[in-house]
This record gives structure tokens, C-alpha cells and sequence, in this order.
């Protein structure tokens, strides 16, 4: 049965579901992270939005679960931002319902996705097998992400 968040994101319909992809693929953010200062690299799934207004990222928090937060600015010329994110398999539902609709990040959506395949709650030691996995996707997504000329 789905959390009780992917229930109410399920109960989007197909316009607002465009919307949601639409908003991922501009202000959104799919990357996986690595910690490395563990005995093993430890990977986690990531997926953002930020905006300089609060109401969107707490529209998705509503929707989708995770946390929202204020990140403020240095400066004086620069608005503060607002932050949601969810990350692990928790990302699992707005990547799933975004997919059909997503155009500039449908590659890291599906990284994301194959990433959660990995997940196995509970358990702290992985096998080989899916940290190898989990290194490749990550490499994979650092490409994807990549800032600069292509």
C-alpha cells in the first residue's frame, strides 16, 4: 500500500502532473550524493526544488513528503531560498509520476530510480553488487550534471 504522501501525490491529475515535472526540470534538482568520510563511500538519492517564495517548495512537501527550509543569503542583493527535499525512497513517488512528462531531466530521473532499486532498508552493509551499482550510477549522474559547455 502507498505512505500516505504518495497517496495524495497519486491523486494529482494528468495537467498537474505535467506542472510538477515541468517545475523539476526548471527549478529541481536530481543528483546523488556520496559521503565520503565513512569506511565505505555511502551514496544517497537527492530531489529538490528551490524558489525564492516558499509556497512552491511547501506545495511539494505537502504532496510528497520531505522537508522544506529557508536557506538565506550572504547578501543583501540576492533573495533568500526555499527548499524542498526528499531523498532515498522517499524520492521514489514524484520521480515515478514526473517520468512520463519530464524533458531536460528524464536521464537523471531514471538514474534516480534505478538508485532506489539498491535501497534496502534497514540493512547497514550492502552487497558488493549493488555498491558497485550504486558507484557507477553515481558517476553516471555527475556526467549528466555536469556544469559548463556540453
Amino acid at each position: 500500500m502507498p505512505e500516505p504522501d504518495e497517496r495524495k501525490s497519486l491523486l494529482l491529475e494528468p495537467g498537474h502532473r505535467g506542472y510538477v515535472a515541468g517545475v523539476l526540470d526548471c527549478d529541481g534538482s536530481i543528483w546523488i550524493s556520496a559521503n565520503r568520510s565513512q569506511k565505505h563511500i555511502q551514496y544517497a538519492l537527492r530531489v529538490s526544488v528551490t524558489n525564492t517564495r516558499p509556497a512552491l517548495p511547501e506545495w511539494f512537501a505537502d504532496h510528497f513528503g520531505g522537508k522544506t527550509l529557508r536557506c538565506k543569503k550572504n547578501s543583501d542583493k540576492w533573495k533568500d531560498e526555499y527548499r524542498w527535499q526528499v531523498s532515498g525512497l522517499t524520492a521514489l513517488p514524484v520521480l515515478r509520476l514526473c517520468l512520463p512528462y519530464l524533458v531536460i531531466k528524464r536521464e537523471q530521473a531514471l538514474l534516480g530510480i534505478e538508485f532506489t532499486s539498491t535501497i534496502i532498508p534497514g540493512q547497514k552493509q550492502l552487497p558488493k553488487s549493488f555498491r558497485t551499482m550504486r558507484e557507477q550510477l553515481y558517476d553516471r549522474m555527475i556526467e549528466l550534471n555536469k556544469r559548463g559547455p556540453a
